[in-house]
């Protein structure tokens, strides 16, 4: 299990938070096999995948997504397991069947938007302090450059350029890509950098109240205790800022290659999702532009 870590962190380059969901993932599956058959991990077949995916939909009831991730999960490790030569053949080459439910993504509207990032803001006027300081250039810059909750954990200070307001950001694979952030976002940023004192030097830009990076579970801590204190019941996670960016680049006009390039999407066809969530503006733009949706006039 420790091999397979480091394989996924050094050779696949996948972040913190994936290689600790993968691990979870194997861990589930190997008590699923202890209370079932007894087998090991190394001695299983398709019967025994087929069996832990049908324990997920009808026993803990996972969505269809989250079954999905799970499987490509164990289809890594026992990808890895055979290149090792730990396993003769991989037990996950006959599962097939499971096809990704669509949905649209949860976004926040434009004033919903402005009311969380405003709260922050009214907060920090009031008390200047770090942690208000760190929640309002958090999400401000979430919201500004569409950042997964992993990209914006492990920005580093270096790769902010306040003069040409863009960032580097090292998405999924290890690749690289540059994203601008705007002027609200640079201004929050200046004002935490002011309350930023760790004692010893510390990379990263954004640190917890002991002054040490923070991680991804604790961005989505500090979002639900936000979301509380404002009272907003939306069901929310970071990656909704993510999905509030696109939605909300693609409906000012920006052009979908430009919103694919600035998410890091490999496939523009994960980019079209988020023309579903304009059906308002382009209901408008119909009814003033088809000749046939006029009312006659007498």
């Amino acid at each position: 299990m420790n091999e397979f870590g480091e394989y996924l962190e050094f050779e696949r380059h996948y972040s913190p938070h994936t290689v600790e969901n993968y691990l979870r993932v194997i861990h589930q599956f190997n008590n699923f096999l202890t209370k079932t058959n007894q087998r090991s991990l190394t001695e299983v077949d398709a019967s025994d995948i087929a069996g832990f995916m049908a324990f997920l939909k009808t026993v803990s009831h996972l969505m269809r997504v989250s079954q999905l991730n799970r499987l490509s999960a164990l289809k890594t490790f026992y990808r890895y397991l055979r290149k090792k030569g730990k396993i003769q053949k991989n037990p996950c080459d006959g599962i097939g069947g499971l096809r990704e439910e669509k949905s649209l993504p949860t976004f926040f509207s434009q004033p919903e938007i402005n009311r969380f990032l405003d709260y922050l803001e009214d907060r920090f006027r009031k008390k200047p302090d770090f942690l208000q300081a760190r929640n309002r250039a958090l999400f401000e810059i979430l919201y500004s450059s569409g950042l997964r909750v992993g990209e914006v954990v492990g920005l580093k200070t270096i790769d902010l350029n306040f003069h040409q307001k863009i960032l580097k950001v090292r998405g999924k694979g290890g690749k690289e890509r540059i994203v601008p952030f705007n002027e609200k976002a640079l201004q929050a940023v200046r004002d935490y950098l002011a309350f930023r004192h760790p004692e010893k030097p510390v990379q990263e830009l954004f640190l917890n109240y002991l002054q040490q990076p923070l991680t991804t579970r604790g961005v989505r801590v500090i979002l639900n205790k936000i979301l509380s204190e404002i009272g907003m019941v939306k069901k929310a996670s970071p990656h909704t800022f993510r999905h509030s960016f696109a939605s909300h680049f693609l409906s000012g006009g920006a052009e979908m290659r430009i919103v694919q390039e600035a998410l890091g999407h490999s496939s523009l066809s994960t980019t079209q999702i988020y023309t579903h969530l304009n059906w308002d503006k382009m209901k408008k733009v119909y009814e003033n532009a088809h000749p046939r949706s006029h009312k006659k006039e007498d």
